[in-house]
């Protein structure tokens, strides 16, 4: 599934934050990523994709900064002025598409064939999620903010990844997750995130998990899972 593909660029806006790898750590990533590139005949294409995860990192980094967004954040909770930082932030949706749409571009040559096919749906998936976050410039995660929607993640931390684990179940390796049948990888979507919000709807307000269930929805339909009943 085009799953894998979100995925490798999901890792690299962890790269975003203050945090920084050490060299064993780059080492070490270039060496699971070369041996990946290589399983999919592209070994000679392991700087390119490197490269092209530092641009999308670069991208992004242009468009937004992690620790200047937290702190409007912060100064806009007090004065309920939290729908205009996202205002501003979601004007640039379209920049953060063209980054997100490079990034797919970038990495296809050392993904496998059945996911470098589907690197459409990825883009549409992705456009159509971010399109989900900024509806009315951003009214859906300004109002999780504002109901403490990161705090009720903070607190049920050890719930949700629980449920990611049961979720996983005999599930160790790329190979075991390769012999999933569509219908098969559905089911453990669904699993998970009844799961998680199950979890979310222990914290204080209802508004946290009825935002992850409606997100959790809409990613659903954006995938090819078959319409739930």
């Amino acid at each position: 599934m085009f799953w894998r593909a979100i995925l490798i660029t999901t890792l690299a806006i962890g790269a975003l934050g203050q945090y920084q790898i050490t060299e064993d750590q780059k080492n070490q990533f270039k060496e699971v990523l070369t041996k990946y590139c290589k399983q999919n005949g592209a070994e000679d294409k392991v700087e390119d994709v490197q490269n092209a995860i530092k641009s999308f990192v670069d991208c992004v980094k242009g468009i937004f900064d992690a620790e200047t967004l937290k702190k409007e954040i912060e100064d806009a909770k007090p004065n309920g002025a939290l729908d205009e930082v996202f205002k501003k932030y979601c004007a640039k949706s379209p920049q953060l598409k063209t980054c997100i749409h490079n990034a797919f571009t970038g990495v296809s040559p050392c993904l496998d064939s059945n996911v470098r096919d589907r690197i459409n749906i990825a883009d549409n998936a992705t456009d159509q999620l971010i399109d989900f976050v900024c509806y009315k410039d951003g009214d859906r995660i300004a109002l999780f903010i504002a109901e403490g929607g990161p705090e009720c993640f903070q607190t049920k931390t050890n719930e949700i990844r629980e449920c990611a684990t049961t979720a996983r179940g005999s599930i160790s390796s790329v190979e075991d997750a390769k012999r999933l049948t569509v219908s098969e990888q559905c089911a453990k979507f669904d699993e998970m995130t009844s799961c998680i919000v199950t979890a979310l709807e222990g914290c204080e307000t209802p508004t946290p998990g009825n935002m992850a269930e409606s997100l959790f929805r809409f990613v659903r339909r954006s995938s090819p899972c078959p319409t739930a009943n």
